[in-house]
Protein backbone atom coordinates (compact mmCIF):
# COMPACT_ATOMS: atom_id res chain seq x y z
CA UNK A 1 0.00 0.00 0.00
CA UNK A 2 1.15 3.26 -1.16
CA UNK A 3 0.04 6.70 0.55
CA UNK A 4 1.15 10.25 0.62
CA UNK A 5 2.22 12.31 2.96
CA UNK A 6 3.55 16.25 3.38
CA UNK A 7 6.63 16.34 5.63
CA UNK A 8 7.58 19.84 6.24
CA UNK A 9 11.19 20.76 7.00
CA UNK A 10 10.48 24.50 7.81
CA UNK A 11 13.03 27.46 7.75
CA UNK A 12 10.74 30.34 9.45
CA UNK A 13 11.92 33.61 9.54
CA UNK A 14 10.92 36.48 11.66
CA UNK A 15 10.62 40.42 11.54
CA UNK A 16 13.46 43.03 11.58
CA UNK A 17 13.48 46.49 10.88
CA UNK A 18 14.82 47.34 7.63
CA UNK A 19 17.90 49.17 8.19
CA UNK A 20 18.39 47.13 11.66
CA UNK A 21 19.40 44.07 10.23
CA UNK A 22 18.32 41.17 8.22
CA UNK A 23 17.20 37.48 9.27
CA UNK A 24 17.81 35.11 6.68
CA UNK A 25 16.58 31.77 7.72
CA UNK A 26 15.55 29.82 10.61
CA UNK A 27 16.23 25.80 10.37
CA UNK A 28 13.79 22.71 11.67
CA UNK A 29 13.32 19.55 11.67
CA UNK A 30 11.13 16.68 8.81
CA UNK A 31 7.49 16.52 10.58
CA UNK A 32 4.77 14.47 9.08
CA UNK A 33 1.17 16.07 8.45
CA UNK A 34 -0.52 12.76 8.42
CA UNK A 35 1.93 10.57 9.12
CA UNK A 36 1.08 8.32 12.92
CA UNK A 37 3.50 5.13 12.27
CA UNK A 38 6.88 6.24 11.24
CA UNK A 39 9.56 7.41 14.52
CA UNK A 40 12.60 8.60 15.03
CA UNK A 41 14.93 6.59 15.71
CA UNK A 42 18.51 8.72 15.87
CA UNK A 43 19.25 12.36 14.40
CA UNK A 44 22.66 14.07 14.51
CA UNK A 45 22.35 17.61 13.95
CA UNK A 46 25.66 19.98 12.73
CA UNK A 47 25.64 23.81 12.65
CA UNK A 48 28.38 24.70 11.54
CA UNK A 49 29.59 28.88 11.48
CA UNK A 50 31.64 29.71 8.53
CA UNK A 51 33.53 32.39 8.17
CA UNK A 52 31.06 34.34 9.87
CA UNK A 53 29.13 34.63 6.94
CA UNK A 54 27.01 31.87 6.64
CA UNK A 55 25.69 28.67 8.53
CA UNK A 56 26.31 25.28 7.08
CA UNK A 57 23.91 22.91 8.47
CA UNK A 58 23.83 18.76 7.58
CA UNK A 59 21.49 16.12 8.94
CA UNK A 60 21.35 13.00 9.79
CA UNK A 61 18.25 10.95 10.33
CA UNK A 62 17.14 7.27 11.04
CA UNK A 63 13.68 7.01 10.49
CA UNK A 64 12.04 3.60 11.39
CA UNK A 65 8.82 2.49 9.39
CA UNK A 66 7.12 -0.40 11.02
CA UNK A 67 4.74 -1.10 8.31
CA UNK A 68 4.59 -1.48 4.59
CA UNK A 69 6.57 0.51 2.04
CA UNK A 70 5.33 4.40 1.36
CA UNK A 71 5.96 6.83 -1.18
CA UNK A 72 6.20 9.83 0.76
CA UNK A 73 5.73 13.23 -0.70
CA UNK A 74 8.58 15.10 1.63
CA UNK A 75 8.78 19.23 1.58
CA UNK A 76 11.37 21.63 2.97
CA UNK A 77 9.43 24.59 3.62
CA UNK A 78 11.68 28.24 3.77
CA UNK A 79 9.88 31.02 4.36
CA UNK A 80 10.92 34.74 2.88
CA UNK A 81 13.62 36.83 4.65
CA UNK A 82 12.88 39.83 6.30
CA UNK A 83 14.41 43.38 6.95
CA UNK A 84 17.28 44.57 4.96
CA UNK A 85 17.36 42.12 2.61
CA UNK A 86 15.95 41.62 -1.05
CA UNK A 87 13.21 38.18 -0.71
CA UNK A 88 12.87 37.92 -4.82
CA UNK A 89 13.92 34.61 -5.96
CA UNK A 90 17.26 34.12 -7.03
CA UNK A 91 17.54 31.20 -9.72
CA UNK A 92 14.19 30.28 -9.28
CA UNK A 93 14.96 29.49 -5.54
CA UNK A 94 15.36 30.52 -2.00
CA UNK A 95 17.79 34.10 -2.63
CA UNK A 96 19.60 33.00 0.52
CA UNK A 97 19.91 29.58 0.51
CA UNK A 98 22.51 27.42 -1.13
CA UNK A 99 23.79 24.00 -1.98
CA UNK A 100 20.56 22.24 -0.78
CA UNK A 101 20.72 17.95 -1.30
CA UNK A 102 18.90 15.03 0.19
CA UNK A 103 19.90 11.66 0.17
CA UNK A 104 17.88 8.67 1.18
CA UNK A 105 18.85 5.01 1.70
CA UNK A 106 22.69 5.79 -0.65
CA UNK A 107 20.06 7.58 -3.39
CA UNK A 108 20.09 11.40 -3.91
CA UNK A 109 16.95 12.62 -4.71
CA UNK A 110 15.85 15.33 -7.22
CA UNK A 111 13.49 18.39 -6.00
CA UNK A 112 11.30 20.94 -7.28
CA UNK A 113 10.91 24.25 -6.06
CA UNK A 114 7.50 25.61 -5.70
CA UNK A 115 6.18 29.71 -4.56
CA UNK A 116 3.34 29.26 -2.04
CA UNK A 117 1.77 31.85 -0.42
CA UNK A 118 0.06 30.26 2.78
CA UNK A 119 -0.21 26.90 4.81
CA UNK A 120 -2.88 25.40 2.28
CA UNK A 121 -0.57 24.49 -0.84
CA UNK A 122 -0.70 20.84 -0.26
CA UNK A 123 -3.41 19.34 -1.97
CA UNK A 124 -4.20 15.23 -1.97
CA UNK A 125 -0.49 15.40 -1.94
CA UNK A 126 0.25 17.75 -4.64
CA UNK A 127 2.21 21.04 -4.21
CA UNK A 128 0.74 24.00 -6.55
CA UNK A 129 2.92 26.20 -7.33
CA UNK A 130 1.87 29.93 -7.80
CA UNK A 131 1.95 31.53 -10.97
CA UNK A 132 3.90 35.03 -10.67
CA UNK A 133 2.90 36.27 -13.65
CA UNK A 134 -0.50 36.27 -12.03
CA UNK A 135 0.39 36.88 -8.80
CA UNK A 136 -0.53 40.84 -7.19
CA UNK A 137 1.27 40.24 -3.63
CA UNK A 138 5.13 41.80 -3.32
CA UNK A 139 7.68 39.98 -5.48
CA UNK A 140 10.94 41.71 -4.53
CA UNK A 141 12.12 43.82 -1.84
CA UNK A 142 12.13 44.10 2.00
CA UNK A 143 9.08 42.11 2.57
CA UNK A 144 7.29 39.84 -0.08
CA UNK A 145 4.20 37.89 0.21
CA UNK A 146 5.25 34.11 -1.08
CA UNK A 147 7.40 31.60 0.48
CA UNK A 148 9.76 28.84 -0.68
CA UNK A 149 8.81 24.86 -0.69
CA UNK A 150 11.25 22.44 -1.74
CA UNK A 151 9.61 19.41 -2.59
CA UNK A 152 10.35 15.93 -3.88
CA UNK A 153 9.49 12.31 -3.85
CA UNK A 154 10.35 9.70 -1.26
CA UNK A 155 10.01 5.76 -0.86
CA UNK A 156 10.12 4.97 2.88
CA UNK A 157 10.79 1.13 2.97
CA UNK A 158 9.50 -0.93 5.81
CA UNK A 159 12.42 -0.93 8.73
CA UNK A 160 15.02 1.29 8.79
CA UNK A 161 15.46 4.63 6.13
CA UNK A 162 18.09 6.49 6.80
CA UNK A 163 17.98 10.01 5.42
CA UNK A 164 21.16 12.55 4.94
CA UNK A 165 20.02 16.63 4.31
CA UNK A 166 22.55 19.57 3.45
CA UNK A 167 22.14 23.43 2.92
CA UNK A 168 23.30 26.47 3.87
CA UNK A 169 22.18 29.99 4.39
CA UNK A 170 23.54 33.53 5.14
CA UNK A 171 24.08 34.29 8.61
CA UNK A 172 21.60 37.11 10.36
CA UNK A 173 22.30 39.83 12.35
CA UNK A 174 21.53 43.42 13.15
CA UNK A 175 22.15 45.70 15.52
CA UNK A 176 21.98 43.59 19.28
CA UNK A 177 23.47 40.86 17.25
CA UNK A 178 26.82 40.12 15.57
CA UNK A 179 24.86 37.48 14.04
CA UNK A 180 22.06 35.10 15.38
CA UNK A 181 20.62 31.61 14.13
CA UNK A 182 17.31 29.60 15.28
CA UNK A 183 16.57 25.62 14.68
CA UNK A 184 12.95 24.73 15.13
CA UNK A 185 13.29 21.38 17.52
CA UNK A 186 10.21 20.89 18.74
CA UNK A 187 8.80 20.14 15.66
CA UNK A 188 10.15 16.86 15.69
CA UNK A 189 7.29 15.92 18.57
CA UNK A 190 5.23 15.49 15.26
CA UNK A 191 6.31 11.89 14.68
CA UNK A 192 4.84 8.91 16.10
CA UNK A 193 6.75 8.27 19.30
CA UNK A 194 6.65 12.14 19.53
CA UNK A 195 10.38 12.29 20.87
CA UNK A 196 13.70 11.39 19.21
CA UNK A 197 15.16 8.30 20.85
CA UNK A 198 18.79 9.45 20.19
CA UNK A 199 19.61 12.72 19.45
CA UNK A 200 22.64 15.09 19.11
CA UNK A 201 23.47 18.33 18.76
CA UNK A 202 26.74 19.93 17.53
CA UNK A 203 27.80 23.65 17.34
CA UNK A 204 30.71 24.51 15.70
CA UNK A 205 30.96 28.12 15.77
CA UNK A 206 34.86 28.56 15.02
CA UNK A 207 37.70 29.25 17.42
CA UNK A 208 37.88 32.27 20.21
CA UNK A 209 34.13 32.64 20.55
CA UNK A 210 31.40 34.02 22.76
CA UNK A 211 27.99 33.47 21.72
CA UNK A 212 24.95 32.60 24.07
CA UNK A 213 22.17 29.80 23.55
CA UNK A 214 18.64 30.44 25.60
CA UNK A 215 17.87 28.00 27.85
CA UNK A 216 14.58 26.42 26.01
CA UNK A 217 15.23 22.57 25.63
CA UNK A 218 17.99 22.42 28.43
CA UNK A 219 18.34 23.58 31.80
CA UNK A 220 21.78 23.11 32.95
CA UNK A 221 25.49 23.65 31.62
CA UNK A 222 25.96 19.99 33.00
CA UNK A 223 23.87 19.04 29.66
CA UNK A 224 26.37 19.98 27.45
CA UNK A 225 29.92 18.97 26.30
CA UNK A 226 32.76 21.25 25.44
CA UNK A 227 34.83 19.56 22.60
CA UNK A 228 37.62 21.69 23.08
CA UNK A 229 39.21 24.03 25.30
CA UNK A 230 36.23 26.71 26.83
CA UNK A 231 33.91 27.35 29.79
CA UNK A 232 30.57 28.41 30.72
CA UNK A 233 28.24 30.99 32.41
CA UNK A 234 24.92 31.39 33.47
CA UNK A 235 23.04 34.35 32.15
CA UNK A 236 19.73 35.55 34.09
CA UNK A 237 17.39 37.58 31.73
CA UNK A 238 15.13 40.40 32.12
CA UNK A 239 12.00 41.52 29.98
CA UNK A 240 13.33 44.78 30.81
CA UNK A 241 17.02 44.19 29.48
CA UNK A 242 18.89 43.44 26.28
CA UNK A 243 18.25 39.25 27.49
CA UNK A 244 15.22 38.93 27.63
CA UNK A 245 15.61 35.09 28.15
CA UNK A 246 18.05 32.83 30.85
CA UNK A 247 21.04 32.04 29.00
CA UNK A 248 24.19 29.71 29.11
CA UNK A 249 26.95 31.89 27.49
CA UNK A 250 30.06 30.00 26.19
CA UNK A 251 33.61 30.94 25.70
CA UNK A 252 35.23 28.85 23.66
CA UNK A 253 39.26 29.07 22.65
CA UNK A 254 38.97 25.85 20.41
CA UNK A 255 36.67 22.96 19.22
CA UNK A 256 32.92 22.75 19.31
CA UNK A 257 29.99 21.99 21.86
CA UNK A 258 27.71 19.27 22.05
CA UNK A 259 24.35 18.69 23.30
CA UNK A 260 23.11 14.58 23.55
CA UNK A 261 19.75 13.00 24.86
CA UNK A 262 18.48 10.55 24.89
CA UNK A 263 14.65 9.94 24.77
CA UNK A 264 14.61 13.56 24.02
CA UNK A 265 11.06 14.71 24.76
CA UNK A 266 11.53 18.52 23.00
CA UNK A 267 9.68 21.71 24.73
CA UNK A 268 11.89 24.73 23.27
CA UNK A 269 13.84 25.59 20.46
CA UNK A 270 17.48 26.39 19.66
CA UNK A 271 18.26 30.60 19.55
CA UNK A 272 21.89 31.50 19.40
CA UNK A 273 23.16 35.04 19.63
CA UNK A 274 26.51 36.53 19.50
CA UNK A 275 25.86 40.02 21.11
CA UNK A 276 27.59 43.39 19.86
CA UNK A 277 29.31 44.72 22.06
CA UNK A 278 28.68 48.69 21.29
CA UNK A 279 29.82 52.21 22.85
CA UNK A 280 32.82 50.17 25.00
CA UNK A 281 35.11 53.05 26.25
CA UNK A 282 38.53 53.36 27.79
CA UNK A 283 39.30 49.66 26.89
CA UNK A 284 37.34 48.45 30.17
CA UNK A 285 36.24 45.75 28.34
CA UNK A 286 37.84 43.90 25.15
CA UNK A 287 35.44 40.95 23.85
CA UNK A 288 37.31 37.19 22.47
CA UNK A 289 37.21 38.44 19.23
CA UNK A 290 37.51 42.64 19.16
CA UNK A 291 40.80 41.81 17.05
CA UNK A 292 38.66 41.73 14.38
CA UNK A 293 36.98 44.69 14.26
CA UNK A 294 37.72 48.03 13.09
CA UNK A 295 36.01 49.65 15.10
CA UNK A 296 38.67 49.62 17.78
CA UNK A 297 39.21 52.82 20.74
CA UNK A 298 42.27 53.72 20.19
CA UNK A 299 44.62 53.61 23.50
CA UNK A 300 45.01 56.68 25.41
CA UNK A 301 48.46 55.51 26.54
CA UNK A 302 51.28 53.08 27.01
CA UNK A 303 49.00 50.57 28.85
CA UNK A 304 46.46 50.67 26.79
CA UNK A 305 48.11 50.08 23.90
CA UNK A 306 50.10 46.94 25.18
CA UNK A 307 46.75 45.61 26.39
CA UNK A 308 45.96 45.42 22.68
CA UNK A 309 49.27 44.17 21.45
CA UNK A 310 48.84 41.58 23.94
CA UNK A 311 45.22 40.45 23.31
CA UNK A 312 46.06 37.32 20.36
CA UNK A 313 48.47 36.18 23.38
CA UNK A 314 45.69 36.62 25.94
CA UNK A 315 42.92 34.68 24.02
CA UNK A 316 45.17 31.43 24.32
CA UNK A 317 45.53 31.88 28.09
CA UNK A 318 48.65 33.41 28.60
CA UNK A 319 49.27 34.43 32.24
CA UNK A 320 51.30 37.53 32.24
CA UNK A 321 54.03 38.20 34.40
CA UNK A 322 53.42 41.79 33.89
CA UNK A 323 50.68 42.41 37.00
CA UNK A 324 49.06 44.94 35.32
CA UNK A 325 48.54 42.82 32.32
CA UNK A 326 47.43 39.95 34.61
CA UNK A 327 45.19 41.88 36.41
CA UNK A 328 43.24 43.49 32.95
CA UNK A 329 42.79 40.27 31.89
CA UNK A 330 41.46 38.06 34.82
CA UNK A 331 38.30 40.31 34.69
CA UNK A 332 37.59 39.62 31.04
CA UNK A 333 34.81 37.00 31.04
CA UNK A 334 36.20 34.71 28.57
CA UNK A 335 39.87 34.35 29.55
CA UNK A 336 40.90 31.13 30.74
CA UNK A 337 44.91 30.93 32.21
CA UNK A 338 46.70 28.24 30.92
CA UNK A 339 50.00 28.20 33.24
CA UNK A 340 51.67 25.86 30.62
CA UNK A 341 50.81 27.90 26.93
CA UNK A 342 54.34 30.02 25.72
CA UNK A 343 53.79 32.58 23.56
CA UNK A 344 54.94 31.93 20.12
CA UNK A 345 54.37 34.85 17.39
CA UNK A 346 54.62 33.02 14.43
CA UNK A 347 52.25 30.18 14.86
CA UNK A 348 49.37 33.36 15.27
CA UNK A 349 47.31 33.87 12.51
CA UNK A 350 47.88 36.40 9.64
CA UNK A 351 44.89 38.56 11.47
CA UNK A 352 46.89 38.29 15.08
CA UNK A 353 50.05 39.31 13.44
CA UNK A 354 49.22 42.26 11.99
CA UNK A 355 47.29 43.23 15.00
CA UNK A 356 50.40 42.97 16.83
CA UNK A 357 52.10 44.75 14.12
CA UNK A 358 49.62 47.77 14.50
CA UNK A 359 49.93 48.66 18.07
CA UNK A 360 53.62 48.09 18.43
Amino acid sequence: MKKNILLILLMLSYSVFANDGAFFAKGNQLIPINETDITVRKEILTLKKIRNQFIEVTVYYEFFNPKEDKKITVGFEAFSPEGDVDGAPRNGKHPYMRDFTVELNNSILKYDVAYVSDSLYNKNGTIKSLDMTKFDGNKSGNYVDFFYVYHFEANFKKGLNIVKHTYNYDLSGSIDYNYDFEYVLTAANRWANKQIDDFTLIIDNGEFETFSINKTFFKTSDEWLINGIGKTEDIKGSKNAFIENDALKFHLQKGNIIFQKKNFKINGDLFLYAQNYLGIQDLEYIPFSYYQEDKIVQPKNDFQRKVLKNLPFARRGYVFQNQDLNQFYKKMDWYIPNPNYQPNAEILTDGEKKWIEKWK
